[in-house]
């Protein structure tokens, strides 16, 4: 399942939860476009024998920074956020469907990139007022956000029930997720705290 399957998806429930969604979760249509510290989304795409999770989060729930990383401790922590990200079973239990996972991409970009590697792997006794003005620099960009997809084959997506979701503990961080999913003929939205991390496929 291609990126752009996920952006039709994340389109076709945004518009239906308008009317499908309105009297039983008014934030989520909100949340849509707005960029809330400890707010994230999960978009869940299932399809013949694809499934698709997206996670996209402000760089802030997931690293504690929205700047780009410019010192060894700021690019360590990003650097530590992708190591989490990367076990996808420790992340996501699937139920019902058997399914192999076989991609997944993270995007750091706003975060960090080559240039930063290069100044963070330099001693530390840097010149302290570079610092500062490369930390100036980046602080007043937008706010950051950390795009995360995971790719699956299935036998079938028809037997899949369930998705725990287990970002609560691996990221403190996040006090929210609202999810967003499409499974063959049916879709629909959930606010997952860390007191509800399923979601369920009805």
């Amino acid at each position: 399942m291609t990126n752009r399957l996920l952006k039709v998806v994340v389109f076709t429930i945004a518009v239906a939860s308008l009317d499908v969604h309105a009297g039983i979760l008014p934030e989520q249509n909100a949340s849509l476009d707005a960029h809330v510290h400890g707010l994230s989304e999960l978009t869940i795409a299932a399809e013949g024998n694809s499934l698709a999770i997206q996670l996209t989060s402000p760089a802030m729930n997931l690293v504690g920074f929205e700047h780009r990383a410019s010192t060894s401790k700021d690019i360590a922590t990003v650097e530590n956020a992708a190591l989490i990200l990367h076990p996808h079973d420790a992340l996501f239990l699937l139920s019902g469907a058997d399914c192999k996972h076989i991609n997944m991409s993270i995007d750091l970009s706003k975060l960090i990139d080559t240039d930063d590697h290069e100044y963070a792997h330099q001693s530390d006794s840097n010149d302290d007022e570079h610092k500062h003005d490369h930390k100036e620099h980046y602080q007043n960009e937008s706010h950051s956000e950390i795009i995360v997809n995971y790719e699956y084959r299935c036998k079938s997506v028809a037997p899949l029930s369930s998705v725990t979701v287990a970002l609560f503990e691996a990221f403190p961080g996040i006090h929210k997720i609202h999810a967003m999913w499409v499974k063959q003929t049916q879709q629909g939205a959930a606010t997952l705290t860390p007191n509800n991390r399923i979601v369920v496929f009805r």
